[in-house]
């Protein structure tokens, strides 16, 4: 028998069609949580990057990026791990960037953990590498700001100027990368939240010309001064 509806027709063959869809695709993700595991067990640096295409395939699967990110933020745990990688990005964020574009619904848990990463104590590290870590974390949550995760990330940058917590660097870093990466029209709830970071002297003056020529300025003129 066939069954007519509004959406079209469907025989009794359709649903052993959509097993077989559905078990072909469950055992693509057993074999990706499979390999990840291996990986992950061996804990070796070379063996990701010679694996890093199959990685980013990997990755493309929720449960499977669910996991990077725990085993991440283990990793990351340890006292030296930032030690001599101040001046390139680590693989294990890269791989925190990658989630972050293919999986919108990590977006929350990928900003947890980067913040986490942030607020985290590196005191065994010299003063400016230090800043350059936390300039390198903070690139990662401007690329999620990219990827969708607008307000949240502008929010906490703000929270860390008002509160006091970090370095005003830090906040012309991310105020100048911003900048960088959008344009107008700008949504109310952007113009909210960063326009007061855009009108700290403390954070923008030195990005600033004296001609307003430069992006602070021109952001601060369309939101109407």
């Amino acid at each position: 028998a066939v069954v007519s509806t509004q959406s079209g027709h469907y025989g009794r063959g359709d649903g052993d069609q959509r097993r077989t869809v559905n078990t072909k695709r469950l055992e693509q993700t057993i074999n990706a949580i499979e390999k990840t595991q291996k990986l992950v067990k061996l804990d070796d640096a070379q063996e990701w990057l010679s694996n890093i295409e199959l990685v980013f395939k990997y990755l493309k699967y929720p449960v499977v990026s669910m996991g990077i990110v725990t085993y991440c933020e283990h990793v990351t745990m340890d006292e030296s791990y930032f030690k001599g990688v101040s001046d390139t990005v680590p693989l294990h964020l890269i791989m925190i960037d990658e989630i972050a574009n293919n999986h919108p619904l990590h977006h929350d848990t990928v900003f947890r953990f980067l913040k986490q990463l942030f607020e985290r104590s590196h005191e065994h590290l010299q003063e400016l590498e230090q800043i350059e870590i936390r300039k390198m974390i903070i690139d990662r949550m401007v690329h999620l700001l990219c990827v969708g995760h607008v307000i949240p990330v502008i929010q906490y940058m703000r929270f860390c100027l008002d509160s006091e917590t970090v370095d005003k660097s830090l906040i012309r870093h991310f105020a100048a990368e911003v900048m960088e990466v959008t344009t107008s029209p700008y949504s109310k709830e952007f113009i909210a939240e960063f326009l007061p970071i855009a009108k700290n002297p403390d954070v923008t003056a030195s990005l600033r010309n004296i001609n307003e020529s430069d992006s602070i300025s021109q952001f601060i003129e369309y939101c109407g001064g």
